[in-house]
């Protein structure tokens, strides 16, 4: 395979501006981006002009992945949508690149990695994290054993992005699942990666919204003057400081007026999407705050906490082992072991490459082709994919039902494809 052929599922963020392009830029003697797939015609137009490239257009992605001049399928619709369409191209038998979540039932991730073996097709997952520095160098030291047996990991975000998502489609657990899904399945991944061959049994989890809720308004309506609906429409637009970045009046010119275009009135009047609904206003039944704790089959336990009304923006992973103490902080970009029986810190400051996710983004695309002009064994791959959204899928059922939840109730750990090589 000299040069990839790729059509891209999904004209948002991630489709666009992380794998379109660094598909059109930085592996463009790789890949040929030849069709974009998505429902709303004017946003993949835009984001192709964005791109400066002049593939065609399918509203229909069974129209897209049924071309013989693709190769490779990248899938990113929202989360509820990555499902059905990476069947539908291994069915064609293209190989495909999904990112996260594989899919957002336990269920639905073990019909994608069947219709994968049918096909006999490369499935690569989309974690970015795998590749992030800090986390690689975290890795490697829990493959020498300088942590000794693994007992406990702790996996804490605090995004200030966060809080958009209840501005969005994130917000609504029919299309993500649920954060500890659309989120979780990141770091559920990462603690499944650490923790080696055990695997997860039981979990509970607490969460709520705390405070981007009604009574939670940044500040006091006048009456008779209601906020909302959007960010764009709101009369306290000027006033609330957690206003979002509002769609420009005038489009700027070149690529900027490009991406504008993704999600100007236009475009919206087409399926009714905005990205500025009122984040203390808008439905919603995700969680702006919460934690997850598993216990895996070995005895070990893990957790992890999400804060999305927060001023701070960073990662960090705790491992607790029987031969001594690991912290990596994706911030700080370092990582410290602190040997049992000793006072003694060693500190390792990681030098993160340029590019999206810390660089993670680049090391992903990079990694997926050369799996695919290579044979290569991808670092993620569909079945990593099942566990961590199995552990998240029994995240959201034990939040919502109050109790602890096994994760064969949502994951057939029985399955002969959980068998296969990871």
């Amino acid at each position: 395979m000299s040069r990839i052929r790729v059509g891209i599922i999904g004209a948002g963020g991630r489709g666009i501006m992380s794998f379109g392009q660094l598909m059109t830029t930085e592996f463009a003697d790789d890949v040929e981006l030849v069709a974009m797939a998505d429902t709303n015609r004017e946003r993949a137009k835009a984001g192709l002009k964005f791109l400066g490239v002049s593939a065609e257009v399918h509203e229909d992605y069974h129209d897209m992945v049924a071309r013989k001049d693709v190769d490779a399928v990248v899938v990113t619709t929202p989360d509820y949508l990555h499902e059905e369409p990476c069947v539908a191209a291994f069915k064609q038998k293209k190989h495909v690149l999904v990112d996260k979540p594989l899919a957002i039932t336990g269920k639905g991730c073990l019909r994608v990695i069947e219709a994968a073996k049918r096909a006999n097709a490369l499935l690569y997952m989309g974690f970015n994290l795998r590749h992030d520095a800090v986390l690689k160098e975290l890795k490697s030291l829990v493959v020498q054993n300088t942590f000794g047996k693994i007992y406990s990991i702790q996996a804490i975000e605090h995004y200030d992005g966060g809080r958009t998502y209840m501005a969005r489609w994130n917000r609504l657990k029919k299309y993500s699942g649920g954060l500890f899904i659309h989120k979780g399945s990141h770091d559920f991944d990462i603690i499944n990666w650490m923790m080696g061959e055990a695997r997860p049994e039981r979990v509970s989890c607490f969460g709520n919204v705390f405070t981007l809720n009604p009574k939670g308004l940044p500040f006091k309506p006048r009456p008779g003057v209601k906020p909302g609906p959007t960010c764009t429409a709101c009369a306290y637009l000027k006033k609330c400081k957690d206003a979002l970045p509002a769609i420009p009046q005038r489009r700027p010119a070149g690529a900027a007026g490009a991406v504008s275009m993704m999600y100007d009135e236009k475009a919206s009047n087409l399926d009714g999407y905005h990205r500025d609904l009122c984040i203390y206003l808008s439905d919603k039944d995700t969680h702006d705050q919460g934690i997850g704790i598993v216990e895996y089959d070995n005895g070990a336990t893990a957790s992890h906490s999400e804060y999305f009304v927060t001023s701070l923006t960073n990662r960090r992973y705790l491992i607790e082992g029987t031969l001594g103490h690991g912290e990596g902080d994706l911030h700080a970009n370092r990582v410290e072991v602190r040997p049992r029986w000793s006072q003694e810190i060693i500190t390792h400051d990681i030098k993160r490459p340029v590019g999206g996710h810390g660089g993670a983004d680049n090391h992903m695309c990079a990694e997926f082709i050369q799996c695919l002009k290579r044979g290569l064994r991808p670092s993620a791959s569909g079945i990593d994919g099942a566990w961590s959204v199995a552990i998240g899928q029994a995240c959201e059922l034990s939040r919502a039902e109050k109790r602890m939840v096994r994760i064969n109730e949502v994951l057939d750990v029985k399955s002969s494809l959980l068998k296969l090589k990871r």
